[in-house]
């Protein structure tokens, strides 16, 4: 049963299906998380290294119910290469993993290289430039009424970003590389897509800070998805935030984003999905949590 469900999210959750002379053709797109506001790196290579001269992140979204056995998670870490002066530009490289499995059978990996070349425009305003390379993997486990196989093509986004302490905006091309893959029965077309990251952050008061965010992805006419979000920081540590995906659902989130360990900083943050209207089947219900690590951190670019 659980190769059933796993292969109908998989239509009908992540995948965009169009049909084809020569049997079944999948356009295949990334997943896009709840917290897309704390993702920029993984839409968008041009954004890494704003904070910090090294960092690490990660993160898992699981959903729930009879899908709880598909999941999302991804890995990133990201150094400076020269030294860390202001004025300067900057030579940042990267690197991404992201796991996407759906049940038992069905796997999807992707792995880049990031690199990123930062100058600043004025004393508080910068403009970055970057580039990912990698792979994509699709990997189908064999079953008693399945035959397993795994395809692999070439991956790449490039992107550009333009920030400053309180204020983010970004724009890339994904799946550069059309590219087909055919594990098996079924041929999944990586094909380039668009993505749009704004943020502006607002401070009300000494203690209190509201950034309005939004993500667009743009892949065809006919399919495209708008995430926007209203995040609220408190006593420059509690995080909480509300998003909406555009005809899907809406999230809510919590967290902390200044815990110190000495010199080194973590951020932690929670979040709880619902799906709206006639989407609840093929749209439902998901958790996920993300986790930063700055070791000795002393002035970061951006406070988030």
């Amino acid at each position: 049963m659980r190769i059933y469900i796993s292969i109908t999210v998989a239509f009908f959750f992540n995948w965009y299906t169009v049909t084809s002379s020569y049997g079944q053709t999948v356009a295949g797109l990334p997943m896009q998380f709840v917290q897309f506001y704390k993702t920029y790196m993984l839409i968008n290579p041009a954004s890494i290294g704003r904070e910090s001269p090294i960092e690490f992140n990660t993160g898992n979204r699981a959903l729930t119910g009879g899908f709880s056995d598909i999941r999302t998670f991804y890995a990133n870490a990201n150094i400076q290469l020269n030294k860390r002066e202001e004025g300067k530009s900057k030579h940042v490289i990267g690197l991404t993993f992201i796991n996407e499995k759906e049940g038992t059978y069905i796997n999807r990996n992707t792995a880049s290289f990031l690199y990123a070349f930062q100058i600043p425009l004025s004393q508080r305003l910068s403009f970055s430039a970057g580039a990912a390379a990698g792979f994509i993997n699709y990997a189908f486990k064999a079953s008693n009424i399945n035959a397993g196989g795994s395809a692999f093509a070439p991956n790449g986004d490039v992107g550009l970003w333009l920030y400053r302490s309180d204020f983010n905006l970004g724009i890339s091309c994904n799946q550069v590389i059309p590219s087909r893959l055919t594990p098996f029965n079924a041929t999944y077309l990586i094909d380039r897509h668009y993505n749009l990251a704004a943020d502006k952050s607002f401070e009300i008061s000494r203690n209190f800070r509201l950034t309005p965010t939004m993500v667009f992805r743009w892949f065809s006419k006919e399919l495209y998805d708008l995430d926007m979000g209203l995040v609220a920081l408190l006593q420059k540590n509690l995080t909480a935030a509300i998003a909406y995906k555009y005809r899907k659902g809406a999230s809510v989130s919590g967290g902390f984003s200044n815990i110190k360990i000495g010199q080194s900083v973590f951020k932690l943050l929670f979040s709880y999905y619902d799906a709206v209207g006639s989407l609840n089947y093929y749209n439902p219900q998901s958790y996920e949590f993300s986790l930063s690590f700055i070791p000795a951190r002393k002035q970061p670019i951006v406070e988030e």
